[in-house]
Formats: structure tokens, C-alpha cells, sequence
């Protein structure tokens, strides 16, 4: 593979969890990287929300489609559900949508196959491929989510005729800590460019009033983060032109 980021410091702004993949496409390109996490990914925190997500897996074989919009739903999803059911089988005769190629691959990690993914990886997208299908009218979904999502998905199969449950598999935290060590590099060292790959970690960043090395590029992973960079006051220098890390990785390059 040709060394295309040779002598590039990039940072990495995923929860330390998720970091891995973007991080070794990076270095696989000879890029330097700097994890600095912005977000932290926790379970539902309120009685109620940990209480309604459980009751939700619970009864997740009386649905006809289960809708994913991240695999941070998909893994919080699943982590449940095999605490409550022995038997895989256990999801019952649901269909199952993802919002993109990635949060498919994490579906598929658990043996489940998928039923219906858009061609362009945003919410919007996924409505209109519903839309495009058979009619939905009347049937149950239960879509699984993050605490802070756009309504876009449960709007738009609700107007359709769906019945949607809502279903908050995790929250989406400021991560304030440098837990890495690498924010301390950053400006002490600089560097080239920073990736987001979501609107929250681009918030989380910039609200407290952080500051961007001098010559730092900004690189999103799609057009939702792009605009939350824009409405921060950021300007977007490299945008992916699939919402995926390999993507996001080949925009920089």
C-alpha cells in the first residue's frame, strides 16, 4: 500500500472504543495519530430510559423491522438482548434496516442478516428507501437509537403509516479528559488534519473553545457533521464522499 499520509499528523476524535479501525487505516497510509476522543458512549442513565430499553428488547419478536441507525446502537442493542434471550431465534420474524455499510458489518457480526440499506449512508436516505418499498403502513417498527438523534427516522416512518417505537440504547457524553495523553501533543507538536465522524464529537470539541493547530485541516465523514462544523464556524476541508472510515481515510489521501 503506498504511504500516502507519510509524515501527516492526523487525530482521531472517536470514543476510545471505536477508535481502532479509523486508526489503523491511518497508519496503514504511514499517517501519525493522535487519539483524542471528544465523545464517551454509555448505556441509557436514567431509571426510566434503562428500564424502557430493556422492556423494548424484551418484546423485539413482536416487531416487523428493526431499524439501526449506528453500530453504537446495534452493539448496545444486541449486548441486551443476549442477556434476555438464550436462543438467537429469539428476534423472531423482524426484518432488519441500517443506516450504512458499517452499522450492516456489525449486524452481520452477530449472524443476523440485512434486509435494507440505503446507497447514500444518511437517515433521509433510509425513509426514502422505505418509501420506495411496498407499503409500510401499519407495520411495527422499533427503531434503536442514541439519546441525541435527529427525529428524521421516526418522523418520516411515521408519516408513512409505520407504527414506530423509539428504543435509546445509549448516550452520547463530552469526553473532557485527555485520556490519551495525545491532546497534550497536539499542541505541543501540532498537526495536519483532524477527522470527525459525527456532529456530536465536532460540538464537543469546539463548544469548550478549543483551538485547531495553525495550518490544521478539518476532514468530516458526511454532510450531517459537515454542516455541524459549518454552524460552529468551522470550515470543512475534506469531506468523505461515502459516510465510512475507508472514506474518510481516501478523502484525505
Amino acid at each position: 500500500m503506498i504511504k500516502s499520509l507519510k509524515g501527516k499528523r492526523v487525530v482521531v476524535t472517536r470514543a476510545s472504543s471505536q477508535a481502532g479501525q479509523l486508526k489503523n487505516l491511518l497508519e496503514d497510509r504511514g499517517a501519525d495519530v493522535l487519539e483524542i476522543p471528544t465523545i464517551k458512549i454509555l448505556p441509557p442513565q436514567t431509571d426510566m430510559a434503562k428500564r424502557d430499553f430493556v422492556e423494548n428488547v424484551s418484546h423485539i419478536h413482536t416487531y416487523d423491522w428493526i431499524v439501526f441507525t449506528s453500530v453504537n446502537g446495534v452493539e448496545q442493542f444486541f449486548e441486551s438482548f443476549f442477556k434476555a434471550f438464550a436462543d438467537a431465534r429469539s428476534l423472531g420474524g423482524a426484518k432488519i434496516a441500517t443506516v450504512g455499510p458499517s452499522t450492516a458489518a456489525k449486524v452481520k457480526s452477530y449472524r443476523y442478516a440485512v434486509d435494507l440499506m440505503p446507497t447514500e449512508y444518511v437517515a433521509e436516505a433510509l425513509v426514502k428507501e422505505f418509501a420506495d418499498k411496498e407499503s409500510i403502513e401499519n407495520l411495527t417498527m422499533m427503531w434503536v437509537h442514541g439519546a441525541e438523534a435527529r427525529g428524521v427516522m421516526a418522523d418520516g416512518l411515521t408519516a408513512l403509516g409505520a407504527i414506530v417505537d423509539e428504543c435509546i440504547a445509549y448516550e452520547t457524553v463530552p469526553e473532557t479528559e485527555d485520556v490519551t495523553g495525545d491532546r497534550e501533543r497536539m499542541k505541543e507538536e501540532g498537526a495536519d488534519y483532524i477527522l470527525f465522524a459525527n456532529a456530536a464529537g465536532a460540538r464537543n470539541f469546539f463548544e469548550p473553545g478549543n483551538k485547531l493547530p495553525q495550518g490544521c485541516k478539518i476532514a468530516s465523514i458526511g454532510k450531517i457533521t459537515s454542516q455541524a462544523l459549518r454552524d460552529l464556524g468551522q470550515t470543512v476541508d475534506v469531506e468523505a464522499k461515502e459516510s465510512t472510515m475507508e472514506s474518510l481515510v481516501d478523502a484525505i489521501c
